[in-house]
């Protein structure tokens, strides 16, 4: 007889007997005997044949192996099934284990094994070892793939079994290493962590240890991990402590030298976890120094190989001595930011409107995490915006709280969509702002007190292009405190600023008189002669029309340059601390190179090098230059009362172009800068001689997000190397180290018509300090260092994050846009739909084409655009603002668009976030991006608002937008991408069993992949989280009904796939993006109606699948998730 027949007659003998198996006993036990003798046997070949037959899929061996193993209570018999198991699940060589591991988790292999394990220890008192050695193996290797196995062994009861099996066999070298895997399996849990803690898990595994010895074994590294994985619990590193592990550890890191190869890293990687989740404590820390730690691990800096493998292990060794070393507090005196705003309302009770906790650690949830935070979420979310977890008495499938208003509520938002009132209505341009309930408040008239010849001289000046100046007045400075309580003196306040006489300059006193308009010739200025038409011909009340509902517009004549409107609007922007300027680049409407810029190549060398050299600076921190040169808090620390007369007697001039090549001799250090709009910098200190400790400005009314950096610098030498230190970032990870460089802008660059915004920087690395941080997980901050030449001697240069775009500017351009859109081809309004907390504008667009009898407004279906609700995310803001460009633009398919659609747009949700340098939340402390679902009117505005909007579009209209859409940001990850939802991947049951259109949400991501050179597709996701459902895709979708709803990611960085593969993302490609997403939209009807109408007829066919969120081609864009923070989102932290 053949192998395979033998086989086939075997099995077919054991299902024939199975039925009755206690009146076949002996029969049974002869066929399993045969069995497990064909698959333990030495011959590959006939071993093979009969696996392949016990785990062919749909057969029902397995099934029928388990059967057995509950019902027959034979040894032998028991013995040979569980050693055919064992054997299937067994690592070999060229062998997938996991198709046959899947199959008896999917038939509840795991709960049937645990069963049978415990009623052998209760039944029988002597176990036959060889017996147990099966079961234990079978469980380890299932217990590995489980997501459940630590729920079901805690439910039967198990886990102080298996415990107590190691406890008695912990010498035993056949059964100690399937016990440390499914100990190891416990240990990711939170709950089986606590019952193995109190049960005396510790000491055990110290035993363990000891009998091991320190010879370097699979067996070693095991129990290692094991304790890597408790000592995440704090009351275990405490037990670890007390119970004398800390000495045996440090004498294992300290013969680290005598292991080889990769046993030697991944042991060493364990031992320094534990060590540095142990000294994350107080008595950790003093145990650690007491037993001699510090020393042993300089000793392992010192002599660490230079190989590229052990750079991990060099940084977790100076985690552990930065840990270790005394308190050492950030230079400042206070962890919170300087920049106070009294809230006019208590923060609202959100927890549960906000859809629980951002991160779910259910009793069956494996806590996989490390010691590093998991990042960015699709919205970015972070670990300590979580909130509250869900009360246990909800329901796993619970939803929060609709907060959907009435449509008598909503009727509030009519005068926002006068264009759908009737046909031909909207022609006539009429504006019933008077019927809003939301009342704005007046902005100041900036030339009031000026005559018309008065205000030709000022703006004038502002034209000067040659050896002349350029007026910027900075965000005017009446957002101090006692601006926050009485919002009514912002127009008292800015009337008295301007006489009309002249200008006191920024910081030095000097004045710009009126007579210096003689300097200007006529060939440098671009006043129009004809006033009263703007610069395409056409009659200045069109123009007013446009923007009538924006009262920052207020008379700023239209033949004005760019930069005169933007500096006129920043002069009555409201900032929470007083700016003294306004920043050169933006006020001169500055952009990038338009350039590819290679991705940095990391030199680890020079990361290896200042990673110890901070470790030097910890030890021995006297040794180091301290000297203060810029310090924000100084400044804010004086009288607001006083802060608010000093800022009111001003109008502040940018002064950047006269200082250039003026350096100051008597100061031997840089001139650092950054009170102007989106400016962050809070301290610069001077550590070296060209070397600088950079502390950033945590949000308004908050003690952390630290993450956005914009200041200036002046006062450099040419050709020498500038280092600078950002000492307190939180995020644990950043894409500074693979690749991302910062960005900078010389004024005497762009004076002589070269570069704007570039990316600057060489030996940049991300890594963390010594620097206490209260508020985060791992007490430590994180530094960004990147050095840098400067192109000429004391030029005025503007570092930053990444590519600015400020609240004044998005209005700049508005107010330009209004100059220049003929009316009578694109329906074109810019209005206020709200004012922010601290009083400020919100800009509302609506865009489309011009009103006609054949194609009216009131038929076209409405598109719903958001950005920057994460203020720090200015990318997203050039993607917007490459979208309005391109649905201003003259493109066949942007007159397609504005012929089918009506766009309604919110450029910037978190005005004040932007305005005040923030990097994720705005004068709150809070994430808007976790607030839609159940938004405050008082403390949320714009997001209240907003979402009023879309539910008057659903509830009022009844025309619930054909897609929305909100841009975002993202620090973790490169390319462009989509988040979507599906019905299908959400976390709720009830959703589950609604059935979808995939064309529905694939359609626009397929689009952008063949449209857009930066977008991977593969990076798409679709999944509805329950941590999401406060976010504005989920709470759209969810409560509005709205199927196409997305979120759009662009990377910070740059691409690791397609034609920017290796390069960053310049603001040209950014403004690519935008266009990109428009022309996917062009085409997006047709192409779901074409592809809706093929799956229908494939469906018919057997085929369903048209779309797929991934393809081959995609698959290699393989963009590693560094996480960092939750961002760690960034729609949704990190981005």
């Amino acid at each position: 007889m053949s192998g395979d027949s033998l086989n086939e007659s075997l099995i077919e003998r054991l299902k024939q007997f199975s039925a009755r198996p206690y009146d076949n006993i002996e029969i049974i036990r002869s066929v399993t005997a045969r069995l497990h003798s064909q698959a333990a046997s030495q011959d590959k070949l006939i071993r093979g044949k009969i696996l392949e037959r016990l785990c062919r899929k749909n057969t029902g061996v397995l099934g029928l192996i388990l059967h057995l193993l509950e019902t027959v209570k034979d040894q032998l018999t028991t013995c040979s099934l569980a050693g055919i198991l064992r054997e299937c699940v067994s690592p070999r060589i060229g062998k997938n284990r996991s198709p046959v591991i899947r199959q008896l988790i999917a038939i509840n292999a795991s709960q049937t094994l645990v069963k049978l394990l415990l009623q052998m220890q209760v039944k029988e008192s002597n176990v036959p070892e060889i017996l147990l050695q099966e079961i234990l193996w079978v469980i380890s290797q299932l217990a590995q793939r489980d997501p459940k196995f630590s729920l079901k062994a805690r439910l039967l009861g198990a886990v102080k079994t298996f415990h107590y099996l190691l406890r008695m066999h912990h010498n035993n070298t056949r059964l100690i290493f399937p016990l440390l895997l499914i100990i190891k399996a416990l240990s990711r849990n939170t709950y089986t962590t606590t019952v193995l803690l109190k049960d005396g898990i510790v000491p055990t595994v110290e035993k363990t240890l000891v009998t091991m010895g320190f010879s370097p074994s699979p067996k070693l590294k095991l129990c290692l991990s094991v304790l890597h994985h408790l000592s995440k619990n704090k009351s275990c590193c405490s037990r670890i402590v007390k119970t004398g592990l800390i000495p045996l550890l440090l004498r294992l890191v300290e013969r680290w030298e005598r292991y080889d190869g990769k046993m030697r890293i991944r042991i060493c990687n364990h031992i320094l976890v534990i060590l540095q989740n142990i000294c994350l404590s107080k008595l950790g820390r003093k145990t650690v120094i007491g037993n001699n730690g510090l020393q042993i691990m300089y000793k392992f800096c010192i002599t660490c190989p230079e190989e590229k493998c052990y750079d991990p292990l060099l940084t977790r060794v100076c985690n552990v001595i930065n840990l270790c070393l005394a308190k050492k507090n950030l230079p400042v005196d206070s962890h919170s930011s300087p920049a106070v705003f009294r809230l006019p309302y208590a923060k609202e009770n959100t927890s549960e409107a906000n859809g629980g906790s951002s991160r779910e650690t259910s009793p069956d949830s494996e806590d996989e995490s490390t010691e590093e935070f998991p990042e960015d979420d699709d919205d970015g979310v972070t670990q300590e915006e979580n909130l509250k977890e869900l009360p246990e008495n909800k329901s796993s499938d619970y939803v929060p709280r609709s907060a959907l208003r009435e449509a008598d509520d909503l009727k509030q938002y009519e005068s926002f969509f006068q264009e759908l009132r009737g046909p031909c209505v909207c022609s006539k341009m009429k504006c019933n702002s008077g019927s809003r309930e939301i009342t704005l408040k007046k902005s100041c008239s900036f030339d009031a007190l000026m005559g018309e010849s008065d205000l030709k001289k000022k703006i004038m000046e502002f034209n000067l292009t040659e050896n002349t100046l350029h007026f910027s007045s900075a965000a005017y400075t009446g957002a101090s405190q006692s601006h926050n309580s009485n919002c009514s003196t912002r127009n008292e306040s800015k009337d008295q600023c301007i006489q009309g006489k002249s200008f006191p300059v920024d910081g030095g006193g000097e004045n710009i008189s009126e007579s210096s308009s003689t300097l200007i010739s006529q060939n440098n200025l671009m006043l129009k002669k004809d006033v009263a038409q703007t610069p395409n011909g056409r009659s200045l009340a069109s123009s007013r029309e446009m923007i009538k509902g924006l009262t920052v517009f207020e008379n700023i004549p239209n033949y004005s340059t760019f930069h005169y409107a933007y500096s006129v609007i920043a002069s009555r922007v409201n900032s929470v601390l007083p700016f003294v300027k306004v920043a050169y680049p933006d006020m001169m409407g500055s952009e990038g190179s338009g350039k590819l810029e290679p991705l940095n190549i990391k030199d680890r060398r020079t990361c290896r090098s200042k990673l110890l050299n901070c470790v030097e600076r910890g030890l021995h921190p006297n040794q180091v230059m301290n000297k203060v040169v810029y310090d924000l808090d100084s400044w804010s620390s004086v009288d607001p009362s006083h802060r608010l007369i000093n800022a009111s007697e001003k109008v502040l001039f940018n002064m950047d172009e006269r200082h250039l090549g003026s350096g100051e001799p008597e100061k031997r250090h840089l001139i650092f800068e950054s009170r102007f709009e989106s400016g962050n910098l809070r301290k610069a200190i001077q550590v070296g001689l060209r070397e600088y400790d950079l502390i950033l400005m945590p949000d308004v009314n908050s003690s952390k997000h630290h993450q956005w950096f914009y200041f200036e610098i002046s006062g450099m030498e040419t050709d020498v190397v500038y280092t600078f230190n950002i000492i307190n970032c939180e995020k644990q990870n950043s894409q500074f180290n693979y690749g991302m460089k910062p960005i900078m802008y010389s004024v005497q660059e762009a004076v002589a018509g070269r570069s704007g915004w570039v990316r600057v920087g060489t030996d940049i690395c991300y890594y963390r300090n010594s620097y206490q941080n209260p508020a985060g997980k791992y007490r430590t901050y994180l530094t960004t260092t990147f050095s840098l030449k400067f192109p000429h001697a004391n030029d005025i240069c503007y570092i930053a994050y990444h590519f600015p775009f400020t609240y004044s500017r998005l209005l700049a351009h508005i107010w330009k846009w209004s100059c220049e859109i003929d009316p009578s081809k694109i329906y074109f309004r810019a209005e206020s739909l709200c004012v922010s907390l601290n009083n400020n504008e919100t800009p509302l667009i609506t865009l489309s084409a011009a009103d006609s009898e054949e194609n009216p407004l009131l038929k076209r279906e409405i598109i719903f655009l958001t950005a920057r609700v994460h203020p720090g995310e200015s990318n997203s803001s050039w993607v917007m603002h490459g979208t309005l460009c391109y649905l201003l633009g003259d493109t066949a398919a942007a007159i397609k668009l504005r012929n089918r659609y009506v766009f309604k747009i919110v450029p910037m949700l978190n005005t004040e976030g932007v305005i005040n340098g923030c990097h994720r939340c705005g004068i709150t402390d809070e994430d808007l991006n976790r607030r839609w679902s159940h938004p405050s009117q008082h403390l949320h505005p714009i997001i209240y608002h907003t979402k009023g909007l879309l539910e008057y579009c659903t509830k009022v209209l009844k025309k619930p937008p054909y897609l929305f859409c909100d841009y975002h940001g993202h620090s973790r990850r490169k390319n462009v991408f989509l988040y979507g939802c599906c019905n299908s991947e959400s976390w709720n049951e009830a959703d589950r069993s609604v059935p979808d259109n995939p064309v529905d949400y694939l359609m626009l991501p397929n689009l952008m992949k063949d449209l857009s050179p930066a977008f991977a597709l593969s990076l798409c996701s679709f999944a509805v989280e329950r941590n999401r459902e406060s976010t504005a895709r989920v709470t759209v979708w969810r409560q509005l009904g709205i199927k196409r709803s997305y979120t759009m990611e662009s990377s910070y960085c740059g691409c690791d796939q397609g034609t920017y593969m290796g390069y960053h993302l310049d603001i040209l490609h950014l403004k690519e993006i935008g266009a990109n997403f428009c022309e996917a939209l062009a085409c997006l009807k047709e192409e779901s109606q074409w592809q809706t109408e093929l799956l229908e007829t494939n469906k018919q066919g057997g085929r369903c699948e048209i779309l797929s969120p991934g393809s081959q081609e995609d698959a290699a864009s393989d963009s590693p998730d560094h996480s960092d923070s939750s961002e760690f989102d960034d729609e949704e932290y990190h981005s």
